[in-house]
């Protein structure tokens, strides 16, 4: 579990502004669910596991002097069973915890405590600061610093492979809502000396881009480099085109040099991957509405790594009825690839995969159904299939109050059979400091 002290932070942070509070208009988004398991493993007894689990967010805006908020949200768990997870019974984790101050001019706004970070090819979640303004003449700068969060330690380490601070940023120029073009990077220190693998740091420098020179297209992606390995680490880019009003084509194309992505991390340095090992997948896709109700889309990916290729392709259909209140949906995909391409030393490369849901909701109630079946072109552990069905019940108790309920049931090659449910209890409400509600 994280420090005590951590969760005290935002706390300690709204204590601090007793004064700001007075105006705030504050939102809650409170999620308790209480779920049942029963595992069959085969040649082991079975073992029931009941994990209580408690997501809580608060959202304080107009603080101070109105251009100040607050932001909270986290999580705790008790297994009141059996450990659901590790050998843990309790766990818990502040997502995000952080004061933001938004500026009236230039778009600016700075940010403290705990937070993510997303900006260019950086994605990373930090405790620190950061800030983000507008530049004269259609440029843009954004800048953070900080401390690592630490998440579980990695099998047989003592870290979770994570190095001590993180500090980056970006610049950017934007053209008329057109073209937005930047160039970012990320600085990480003293990655944790693992086993077999020495200390580095973790440096990446790269681009990104957004193109819209028309309505019906959108060019979208990024490029990273690693300065520690001199090589580039990451090329992630999408197309959208809409060459008819309810017709969209999409286009993808990613690549990683694993070495270079990963050289901080336990599996992957000098020793460990051959710098020009990489995987790449290329896709497309199209999607067509046929009127307000049924939505047609198909899809195709190639997958290009070391040990093989693979391709995955295949349709989707979704309804929707009853103004939006009864929505469901079919979908078959199937891969094909060589045993070489899977993970493990059991496995099939090569599956069908089936996909079938609905569900309806109104005013009192909702409810839906969801199922999925895996066919194996060839038998994994002795099993041909593995599939899960799942019904679920709710009813709304006020507008801002709902509870749930789910049970599903399902066979594997890992579980001779799976007996899962949950209760769930959602409460999400937005009041002022007067205590009326929004």
């Amino acid at each position: 579990m994280k420090s005590p002290c951590v969760r005290l932070i935002p706390v300690c942070l709204l204590l601090a502004f007793p004064g700001a509070a007075l105006s705030a208009e504050i939102s809650v988004d409170a999620t308790s669910i209480v779920r049942f398991e029963q595992r069959a493993d085969q040649g082991a007894p079975k073992i029931d596991i009941v994990p209580a689990t408690q997501f809580l967010g608060l959202d304080a805006s107009k603080l101070g002097d109105g251009n100040l908020s607050l932001h909270v949200s986290g999580w705790g768990r008790a297994d009141i069973g059996d450990k659901s997870y590790n050998n843990d019974q309790f766990a818990g984790s502040l997502t995000y915890g952080y004061l933001q101050y938004r500026f009236k001019e230039a778009n600016a706004d700075v940010r403290a405590g705990r937070f993510f970070v997303h900006e260019g090819i950086v994605n990373e979640q930090i405790d620190g600061a950061s800030i983000r303004t507008d530049l004269p003449l259609g440029f843009g700068f954004s800048a953070f610093g900080g401390a690592n969060v630490h998440t579980k330690k990695l099998f047989n380490e003592n870290s979770d492979g994570k190095g001590e601070g993180n500090f980056g940023g970006r610049v950017n120029y934007r053209y008329r809502g057109i073209l937005e073009i930047g160039a970012s990077g990320q600085y990480e220190t003293n990655a944790p000396t693992l086993i077999n693998y020495p200390t580095v740091n973790h440096r990446l420098v790269g681009g990104d881009i957004w193109f819209s020179p028309h309505k019906s297209v959108e060019l979208m992606g990024h490029t990273s480099y690693n300065t520690v390995t001199k090589g580039v680490a990451e090329h992630s880019y999408l197309m959208n085109v809409k060459p008819l009003q309810h017709l969209v084509l999409t286009g993808e194309y990613n690549e990683n040099r694993e070495r270079n992505y990963y050289y901080s991390w336990v599996n992957f340095s000098q020793l460990a991957l051959n710098p020009s090992e990489r995987s790449r997948s290329l896709g497309a896709g199209a999607s067509y509405e046929l009127g307000e109700t049924v939505e047609l889309a198909v899809d195709y990916k190639h997958y290009t790594r070391e040990v093989g290729n693979a391709d995955r392709y295949g349709a989707n259909v979704k309804f929707s009825l009853l103004g939006n209140s009864v929505r469901s949906g079919l979908g078959y995909h199937y891969l094909r690839a060589g045993k070489e391409f899977a993970i493990g030393s059991n496995p099939s490369a090569s599956y069908h995969e089936l996909h079938a849901y609905a569900l309806h909701d109104t005013r009192t109630y909702f409810a839906a159904v969801d199922v999925i079946d895996y066919l194996f072109k060839e038998k994994v552990y002795n099993e041909k299939s593995a599939w899960e069905a799942t019904l679920s019940l709710g009813y709304h108790i006020t507008p801002d109050l709902a509870a749930s309920g789910d049970f599903s049931y399902g066979r594997n090659p890992q579980f001779t059979e799976e007996i899962k449910g949950l209760v769930r209890l959602n409460y999400n409400m937005a009041f002022d400091s007067k205590g009326g509600m929004k």
